[in-house]
């Protein structure tokens, strides 16, 4: 059966946005058009993909399975036509990067704007995950590279994995939290009366919360760690835990301004042997030709992580 991949796009999109006017708009074509083209899929299919009302647009349960192959299917063409203009002219098409949700403002972030400064006509796409969801976009082909705490990749020959440098944080909290009116030294049991505030975190992560977080689960479908409070920011972590008696993991470079302001405070934990910390380091598709700008943002980055570690 030939189908039109513009086709599979259209769906994808309008199973994005559960409404014909908004798809349209977000494909640029009219609302008619997009009606057209997927009463053509539709009709190729011999099924019909989505129910219809007023308000909302569905996926069938056969449409369900449908969108979500056509879903691969595009990601998939798109990373062809890129890499195509990669070896077409050198230069690429638009650099798509994950990262999780520390080192994103950490290095990510910087990193970006210096090779925005350096290169103004790059197109660039960023995106901060949780872990999991970066590991889904680079597998899925959604994202050129990613970079995260790379602890967790192993016997993945798929991958080249890249190691950058181990970043190491501290606990804090908000400078009036009730922990830091304590004369004696903090045990695990008195952590244990505040909520821990973290992204979800996989499960080699463990011994980062173990025994200091009642609120601790286990997601049911992914297997991640997830604190009491899961975000997916560190800027959520800080504004949460500057504004109540939650308490989180940073690196010193994103808890310096709080505590230069006396907002925030480092808790002191005695009975850890040290400090929390993480692996980070960069992870493509060994298929994967980088352009060019792919290879000078990881430069970029190695050097903004390497600095974040030596500082």
């Amino acid at each position: 059966m030939d189908i039109d991949l513009k086709l599979l796009q259209h769906a994808v999109v309008l199973a994005r946005h559960r409404h014909f006017g908004r798809a349209a708009s977000a494909l640029r074509i009219s609302q008619p058009t997009l009606s057209r083209n997927i009463a053509a899929l539709e009709k190729k299919l011999g099924m019909r993909v989505f129910e219809r009302s007023r308000r909302d647009v569905m996926a069938t349960p056969a449409g369900d399975d449908v969108l979500k192959m056509a879903d691969e299917l595009v990601a998939r063409a798109e990373a062809i036509s890129n890499q195509l203009q990669v070896v077409r002219d050198g230069r690429g098409g638009r650099l798509r990067v994950a990262a999780g949700s520390y080192i994103h403002d950490i290095a990510v972030q910087p990193a970006a704007i210096d090779l925005i400064n350096a290169n103004p006509s790059i197109r660039l796409e960023l995106l901060e995950r949780e872990w999991t969801a970066v590991l889904a976009m680079l597998m899925t082909d959604r994202v050129d590279f990613v970079v995260f705490d790379i602890a967790a990749l192993k016997n993945m020959p798929a991958l080249r994995v890249e190691t950058l440098a181990t970043l190491k944080g501290s606990y804090f909290c908000r400078a009036g939290h009730p922990l830091m009116k304590k004369k004696a030294p903090l045990q695990p049991e008195d952590l244990r009366k505040y909520p821990f505030v973290m992204s979800s975190m996989p499960h080699t992560n463990l011994w980062l919360i173990e025994g200091i977080d009642d609120g601790l689960s286990i997601e049911p479908v992914t297997g991640d760690l997830l604190p009491s409070i899961a975000v997916s920011s560190f800027r959520v972590v800080r504004d949460l835990v500057a504004g109540t008696d939650a308490f989180g993991i940073g690196h010193m470079s994103q808890i310096e301004g709080g505590l230069k302001s006396r907002q925030l405070a480092v808790l002191d934990l005695p009975w850890r042997g040290k400090l929390p910390s993480a692996q980070i380091g960069v992870a493509y598709k060994r298929e994967r030709t980088l352009s060019p700008a792919a290879r000078s943002f990881i430069g970029l980055i190695r050097k903004r992580v390497r600095a974040a570690a030596e500082a």
